[in-house]
C-alpha cells in the first residue's frame, strides 16, 4: 500500500506556542516535516498555528503548522448502492484466489472458499505436498448472508459506524469475513484453525494479500487490498491531502538540525554500501533467555568488522543458536543441544515447547532404523540429517515430541553467508527443521557414516570463505 510517511530521527522539545494550544494533531493524519531554510514572502499567512522548537543540540526553529481540513465532518450523503458484501461477492462467485509467497510456505486465499498453507517438495518426479487448511467457508453461507443483507439495509444508513483497523499508522475502514473449521491444531487442544479475512479499499489493489499474521495459536488474520469496496463511501480512506510542517531557523541556526543532516548522510552511506553489497552481517552469540521482544540484547546484529573468523565452529559447538519463525510461534535451534518452539507473552514471559534434545546414542539408533537417512557418498552429498528426541509430551499422541534436523548445503544463495530456516510438522508432534546455507557445504565432507561431524573441526580460518552469518527468516 502506497501510504506516504515521513520519519525524522531528531528529538524536539517544545518551548512555547503562540496564541493558543496546538490543535489538529491526530495519529491518523500524516505530516511531512520540511526544513526549507526560508519561506517566500507572504506564504506564512497560509499556515495555521506557529510553534517554536529547540533541537537536542540547542538549535532553535520556528515551525508553521498547516490547517487540517476535517473532511470527515462533511455531510454524509445517503447511499443506496450495493452493500460491502455485495461489492466483494464477485470474488467469491468467480473463484478468485490470491497468493502470498514466503521463503518456505505458500498461502492460498480462495475468496469465499478456503485459506490454505502449503509447501511442495520435489524429489525427482515425485512431488510431496504438506498443507494445512487455515479456514474454510460454506458457499451456501454467502447466499444466506446476501439474503439477510437485501432484506435488512441497516448497514447502508449514514449513521452506521464502520469498523476501522490501523494499517501503516492509518485507520482504514474494512469488511471482515470469518473462515472457520480449518485443520485441527494440536497446540490448541485440537481446535480447528480459523482465519479472519479483512478486505480494505485500495484503488490500485488487485485483491493481493497485504499482510498475513498469526494473531494467536492457530488463529490467523489476512488483509486483502481490493478496489471493489472503494465505490462504497463508508469504505473509502479519509483524504487529508499532503500536509507539510515547515520549520525555518532562528537565532543563527543552520537550515536543518545537525542530527537530521547526520542521519541523512548516514542513510545515504548505508544505501550506497548496500547497493555495492559491501555490508557484512554477523550473528553474535546470545543466550536463549535474551530472546525477548523489546530486549536490546535480542538478537544482536551488527554491521561492523567481523570479530569471529570462524562462526561455523561456534555454531557446531552450540554456542550460536539460530532463531526463526514470523508468526505467533518462533523456534530456536542450538546445534547438538535442543530444538524449541516458543512465544513471548505481552508481559515478557516466555512460553516454550521442547521439540527435541540431541542424544548421540538415540541418533545412532534412529540412523540404524532409517538407513536411507545416512549421508550419501561425499561427491553426491548435499545434506545431513540429525535426530532430536525426548521433547515435551504431546497431548495428541501421549509421546515425547521429536525433530529431524536437515542441514542442507545451499550452493547458489543470494548471499554466500545466508542462513534460511523453516519448521514443518508432517505428523502430529513430529517435526522437520530445515537449515539451509552455504556454510553447511563446508562440513558435508567432514561428517562420518552416521552424519555426525567431529568437534572441534580443524578449519583454516584464512582460507574459509564463510566468515559471517546473515539470517534469512
Amino acid at each position: 500500500m502506497y501510504i506516504k510517511t515521513f520519519f525524522i530521527g531528531v528529538i524536539f522539545f517544545i518551548n512555547s506556542s503562540v496564541q493558543h494550544d496546538i490543535k489538529g494533531f491526530d495519529d491518523t493524519v500524516l505530516f511531512d516535516i520540511n526544513f526549507p531554510g526560508s519561506l517566500p514572502e507572504g506564504l506564512e499567512s497560509e499556515y495555521g498555528e506557529t510553534i517554536f522548537v529547540t533541537s537536542s543540540m540547542k538549535e532553535k526553529y520556528k515551525c508553521l503548522l498547516p490547517n487540517v481540513l476535517e473532511k470527515e465532518d462533511a455531510k454524509v450523503e445517503p447511499y443506496s448502492g450495493p452493500s460491502p458484501l455485495e461489492l466483494i461477492a464477485p470474488l467469491f462467485s468467480q473463484g478468485t484466489c490470491s497468493y502470498r509467497l514466503e521463503s518456505y510456505w505458500t498461502y492460498e486465499v480462495c475468496h469465499g472458499k478456503y485459506v490454505r498453507q502449503f509447501h511442495e517438495e520435489r524429489e525427482g518426479k515425485k512431488v510431496k505436498i504438506q498443507e494445512y487448511l487455515l479456514g474454510k467457508w460454506d458457499e451456501k453461507h454467502l447466499d444466506r448472508l446476501l439474503e439477510i443483507t437485501q432484506a435488512n439495509r441497516d448497514d447502508l444508513k449514514p449513521e452506521t459506524v464502520v469498523p476501522t483497523k490501523k494499517i501503516d499508522n492509518v485507520n482504514l475502514p474494512y469488511y471482515e469475513i470469518s473462515m472457520e473449521n480449518g485443520t485441527a491444531c494440536d497446540l490448541n487442544y485440537n481446535k480447528p484453525r480459523t482465519t479472519k479475512v479483512i478486505y480494505v479499499c485500495f484503488l490500485h489493489g488487485k485483491h493481493e494479500v497485504y499482510l498475513l499474521k498469526e494473531t494467536s495459536t492457530c488463529s490467523y488474520e489476512i488483509i486483502i487490498l481490493t478496489p471493489l469496496l472503494c465505490s462504497h463511501p463508508k469504505y473509502k480512506p479519509k483524504e487529508t491531502g499532503d500536509l507539510k510542517i515547515s520549520c525555518v531557523p532562528t537565532e543563527d541556526a543552520a537550515d536543518e538540525p545537525y542530527s537530521l543532516t547526520k542521519l541523512k548522510r548516514e542513510s545515504a552511506r548505508l544505501k550506497k554500501a548496500a547497493e555495492l553489497d559491501r555490508i557484512k552481517v554477523e550473528l553474535i552469540q546470545f543466550k536463549s533467555e535474551d530472546a525477548i521482544a523489546g530486549d536490546p540484547k535480542s538478537p544482536k546484529f551488527v554491521t561492523d568488522k567481523v570479530a569471529d573468523a570462524s562462526p561455523i565452529k561456534s555454531f557446531l559447538e552450540g554456542n550460536h543458536c539460530l532463531y526463526g519463525g514470523t508468526g505467533w510461534w518462533k523456534f530456536e535451534f542450538c546445534y547438538g543441544k535442543t530444538v524449541e518452539q516458543f512465544h513471548i507473552e505481552r508481559d515478557g514471559s516466555r512460553t516454550g515447547i521442547n521439540l527435541g534434545v540431541f542424544n548421540k546414542q538415540k541418533h545412532l539408533e534412529w540412523i540404524k532404523e532409517h538407513p536411507h537417512k545416512r549421508p550419501k557418498p561425499v561427491k553426491e552429498r548435499k545434506q545431513l540429517s540429525h535426530f532430536y528426541t525426548d521433547g515435551s509430551v504431546c497431548d495428541k499422541t501421549g509421546q515425547p515430541r521429536q525433530t529431524e534436523v536437515k542441514l542442507k548445503c545451499l550452493e547458489k544463495p543470494n548471499s554466500p553467508s545466508s542462513v534460511s530456516l523453516y519448521l514443518l510438522e508432517p505428523k502430529y508432534c513430529e517435526y522437520i527443521l530445515g537449515v539451509e546455507s552455504p556454510l553447511i557445504c563446508e562440513i558435508l565432507d567432514k561428517a562420518d557414516e552416521n552424519g555426525l561431524v567431529p568437534i572441534p573441526l580443524d578449519f583454516n580460518d584464512e582460507e574459509s570463505e564463510y566468515t559471517s552469518f546473515s539470517i534469512k527468516l
